[in-house]
């Protein structure tokens, strides 16, 4: 049986396909439209997890989306009632990434069947089943967890009417335990304080995060105020601080966050240190809730195994602290946390808990994406004029260039789902370079130099240079580390201001080929960590041998190993 999970018009659009409770695909919208974090209808990537499986929509015995527009509508009206009349402006204000009122928004998702008919020719609408925004995220990490049972907490900015899950799965089924209603949502406090920093809101959130390493805790007792904690796992964020709850995404912060905290940053202005400071008592607070609401889950279920998802769980120095400070034992956060894991959650969730299906897949991979035959690969790069040559061992001639100091695009194999680069469609460099990480800013990725960059590790070496809290793997780069006293000095370009790193451990039997480039850098350098960053300048990250080629060239790389093939700048003037 084979289903189809959509995710649309909110932000990170994608499709999902699974068969018989097996993921085949997933795909995001944004790495063939190439419009960063994309809430457009998912065209390209329905036809693509279609085309990757080599069915037609004949196959197809259901389609599920991940929002219910019918619950947001009822689930809103006290809100808009409570705070009435200025939630007037609700319905005006941007909704969605593609900044939609709100009644076209929900009026496209109440429709998508109908634009499923459109876009793929199809005879009449297919019967979509609307599955709740946080079931759909709670659905996407405990159904293929290793977990028989376990509590599983999602949090975001918001779905329908909830900002944050908390619930119980056993077997093929997930309880209800509580949820916390919007305006409350931990996800729209980091939204409120990005903007309030001259970011954009839902999209740049890590930037944050990266720059609350370089500030200081003058601020930490007066964000104390922004946030009530409540017994049982709840809290509460002080409204007099924010306006999103009446104007949307077009006022975030009120004028007494601004007499507090100072004026807003502008986009582009020069950074002071009081907004490093204001990053650091964000995610100091961040962190003490989160800790909160899952001590509240043990206390309640008693559980070994913890599951978390939304965007909120992509906060890996959050995670951190959960990881290091409760009783859970055993961690499962889906690496796909943002809206783009929803549309495979949506899918889960009908076959396990709708049609009662038994588990039997555990997910072990965030490969889900497109490949390429080197016949394909080697098709762009004569169009494209590039001289190349067949590498016997790309792997070792690539480990050699990346020992020399090159920066290198790595691509290969199926396409990553989520946020990360998890070595098949990577730059990676050598992490023992002091100036990598300003050398790789300034000739390809062109972004803040308070970003870190992650290093990737030989999975059976992680403990030799990184701590990670109960000894837990990180194959999916999130979760942080502390790197090691003994090891800063050997690999400062993937070593963050305040000695973390967002580690990502590489297995032999997951991406044989990445962990052989490691491995042959290893051999050279008695270093088995290589820096890993995103294939991509400023765009989503790259996905197919054009996107690949045509970064390189635009771009200051050294050496491009794509399929067995390697392209050095140096050959191609």
């Amino acid at each position: 049986m084979y289903i189809l999970g959509l995710s649309s018009y909110s932000h990170e659009s994608s499709a999902a396909l699974i068969k018989d409770g097996e993921i085949r695909a997933l795909v995001e919208e944004e790495r063939l439209n190439r419009e960063k974090h994309t809430s457009k209808f998912p065209k390209a990537a329905i036809a693509e997890c279609l085309r990757i499986e080599g069915i037609g929509f004949q196959d197809i015995a259901a389609v599920t989306f991940f929002w219910v527009p019918l619950r947001e509508l009822a689930g809103n009206l006290p809100h808009i009632l409570r705070y009435f009349p200025a939630s007037l402006n609700l319905l005006n204000a941007p909704s969605g990434g593609e900044d939609l009122k709100a009644l076209k928004r929900l009026n496209l998702m109440g429709n998508v069947g109908r634009a499923i008919q459109a876009e793929f020719q199809l005879a009449r609408p297919p019967e979509v089943k609307f599955i709740e925004h946080h079931l759909s995220h709670a659905a996407s990490a405990f159904f293929v967890s290793e977990f028989e049972e376990a509590a599983i907490i999602t949090w975001d900015g918001r779905g329908e009417d909830v900002s944050t899950l908390l619930a119980v799965g056993r077997g093929n089924k997930i309880e209800k335990l509580k949820e916390i209603k919007v305006p409350h949502s931990l996800g729209h406090l980091y939204a409120a304080v990005t903007d309030y920093l001259g970011f954009k809101p839902f999209f740049d959130e890590w930037k944050v995060m990266g720059m609350s390493a370089y500030g200081n805790d003058s601020l930490a007792n007066a964000f104390d105020d922004l946030v009530e904690i409540l017994p049982g796992g709840e809290y509460r964020l002080n409204l007099k601080y924010f306006q999103f709850h009446t104007h949307g995404q077009s006022r975030w912060v009120s004028d007494a966050f601004r007499k507090k905290f100072g004026p807003s940053r502008a986009v582009n202005a020069e950074y002071e240190q009081r907004h490093f400071d204001t990053a650091l008592a964000l995610q100091k607070i961040v962190e003490k809730t989160g800790l909160h609401v899952a001590k509240a889950m043990h206390a309640a279920t008693k559980l070994p195994n913890l599951c978390m998802t939304g965007g909120v769980a992509l906060n890996c120095l959050m995670n951190k602290e959960i990881l290091q400070k409760t009783p859970f034992s055993e961690f499962f956060i889906q690496p796909i946390a943002s809206d783009a894991g929803t549309s495979l959650g949506s899918a889960l969730y009908h076959y396990h808990q709708v049609l009662d299906r038994p588990r039997k897949f555990v997910f072990n991979s965030a490969y889900w994406g497109p490949e390429f035959t080197n016949e394909e690969i080697e098709t762009v790069l004569k169009a494209k004029n590039v001289r190349y040559h067949k590498s016997e061992d790309i792997a070792r001639e690539t480990a050699r260039h990346i020992a020399e100091g090159k920066i290198v695009g790595w691509f290969q194999g199926r396409m990553e789902a989520g946020p990360r680069a998890l070595g098949n469609r990577s730059i990676t460099v050598n992490p023992c370079d002091p100036t990598m990480k300003e050398r790789l800013n300034a000739r390809v990725k062109k972004r803040e130099f308070f970003r870190p960059f992650a290093p990737s590790v030989l999975a059976e070496k992680a403990a030799e240079y990184f701590e990670i809290p109960k000894d837990q793997l990180s194959p999916y780069m999130i979760l942080i580390g502390d790197v090691l006293a003994e090891k800063r000095n050997v690999i400062p370009a993937v070593t963050h201001a305040d000695h973390t790193a967002r580690v990502h451990t590489v297995s032999k039997d997951v991406n044989p080929k990445y962990w052989r480039l490691i491995s042959e850098f290893d051999k050279l350098t008695g270093v088995p960590v290589l820096l890993n960053t995103s294939f991509n300048e400023n765009e989503p990250i790259v996905c197919t041998p054009l996107h690949a080629v045509e970064c390189f060239l635009r771009t200051e790389f050294d050496v491009l190993a794509i399929g067995d093939f390697l392209v050095v700048k140096d050959s191609n003037p």
